[in-house]
């Protein structure tokens, strides 16, 4: 997928991603393989996490090869996901038969109300294709499902902006807060940022966020 800045808004494209990852679902499940490039984050987010904790993961694609992870280190998965291409296929992968525990939720992760607190949440490259409106307003969602001690992990961009990306000839939206607005919603949803690191060189120049409920 290529990127492009734009400095003009764009945000009426995050109203196309929903249908995006339904009509491509497949296809990028298979770009993205199996190589868990994001495991060193993934590893410091289960450091905070009793096992056998419940985790929700917000955007959970196909659960390959993220939740796969999580689930191979014990922990009960709730997984969300806005395309019900890609919920079928987690489905298909976690087979209620050999997975009883998880469950894979069609639901756009802005109004998803499962009433439940989680220990971990996780929003790993799918919280970044919110518009700025709606990021903010995740923040309630967050805190909403986590009690004291949850840990929560998202990706963004490095700074306050809109990307336009390309994917299988599709305009890929991407939004950023600024650095110091998300610590301020963090703060504000009482959660203590743990770790942050602009544009990773370890985990292909993600920019990722950890943080604690408290």
């Amino acid at each position: 997928m290529s990127e492009q800045p734009h400095l003009t808004d764009q945000s009426f494209l995050a109203q196309n991603i929903i249908e995006i990852y339904k009509k491509h679902a497949r296809a990028w499940t298979e770009l993205r393989g199996d190589f868990l490039y994001e495991k060193a984050w993934l590893d410091h987010f289960l450091s905070f996490i009793s096992p056998q904790s419940d985790i929700l993961d917000l955007g959970c694609g196909s659960g390959k090869p993220i939740a796969n992870y999580l689930i191979q280190n014990g922990h009960v998965i709730t997984g969300v996901d806005s395309s019900d291409t890609m919920i079928a296929m987690a489905q298909q992968n976690f087979l209620p038969q050999k997975f009883p525990d998880h469950q894979w939720i069609h639901a756009d992760m802005r109004a998803v109300n499962l009433q439940k607190k989680f220990q971990g949440i996780l929003a790993w490259d799918s919280f970044f294709h919110l518009t700025p409106n709606d990021q903010q307003a995740m923040f309630q969602q967050f805190s909403k499902s986590a009690e004291q001690g949850t840990v929560l992990m998202f990706t963004s961009g490095p700074a306050d902006g809109e990307v336009v990306g390309d994917m299988f000839g599709e305009a890929l939206y991407h939004a950023s807060l600024s650095q110091d607005k998300y610590r301020q919603l963090l703060s504000e949803h009482s959660f203590e940022l743990v770790s942050m690191v602009a544009e990773d060189v370890e985990c292909a120049g993600h920019t990722v966020w950890l943080a604690r409920h408290i």
